[in-house]
């Protein structure tokens, strides 16, 4: 449920007018200088509209920044449900879920810490929303594809509700621990190529772990 905007349209704007752009600025300033240094009057000047209209919109920096997370978690879902949807065995569609998720944060940097800052600290209702708009529908897919998995006889039965905060922490984290691993390891940022190959790392970590037991030889 969207919150409701906020009073007063400010004087001379159209319904709807600035509000794709301020959203557009928001990403591309969350991109280049990370969560905390972005500000609404910056905001404001990228977009090239008054800092009243951002507040009319959102009703604060909270509320745009939540609206920044609808966006991110949608299109996170879309490629996931895709990717679960792809010609091949179970395990091979898990490993195309994996890959989708890391996709979506390399081409959405800031994506990770927004989600973490905006979903986990956020009030009921929008914890509410989230889960049912976003959360659920991913883990659904991942259940159907653990189940036809087991069916198949390729992947053995696990507790869901252990492996999916597993999962995530796995494809968060490296995101999150960018900077440190940045200095760690010497590479530089986390491009598509580099995601690329951390997403089939990933992925051959949760296969091997969910692969049934090959039977033992007399």
């Amino acid at each position: 449920m969207r919150k409701a905007r906020g009073p007063g349209r400010p004087a001379g704007i159209r319904s709807g007018e600035g509000r794709d752009a301020i959203l557009a600025a928001t990403r591309e300033l969350l991109a280049e200088r990370g969560l905390p240094r972005v500000t609404l009057r910056e905001v404001a000047e990228r977009a090239d509209v008054q800092p009243a209209l951002i507040n009319y919109y959102f009703g604060s920096k909270r509320g745009l920044l939540r609206e920044v997370v609808r966006g991110v978690a949608a299109r996170v879902r879309d490629r996931l449900a895709a990717a679960g949807l792809r010609p091949g065995d179970p395990a091979e569609r898990l490993r195309h879920v994996l890959r989708a998720v890391v996709g979506a944060f390399a081409e959405q940097p800031y994506a990770p810490r927004l989600l973490f800052e905006q979903v986990l600290f956020a009030d009921d209702a929008s914890l509410d929303e989230f889960a049912e708009a976003y959360a659920r529908p991913n883990l659904a897919v991942v259940k159907q594809l653990l189940e036809d998995g087991r069916r198949a006889g390729v992947l053995r039965e696990v507790d869901v509700a252990f492996l999916a905060p597993q999962v995530i922490g796995m494809l968060f984290f490296f995101f999150l621990s960018a900077p440190l691993l940045s200095r760690l390891f010497e590479h530089g940022e986390i491009d598509a190529e580099r995601a690329e190959r951390y997403a089939d790392s990933a992925a051959d970590l949760v296969l091997h772990g969910l692969a049934l037991s090959e039977p033992v030889m007399p």
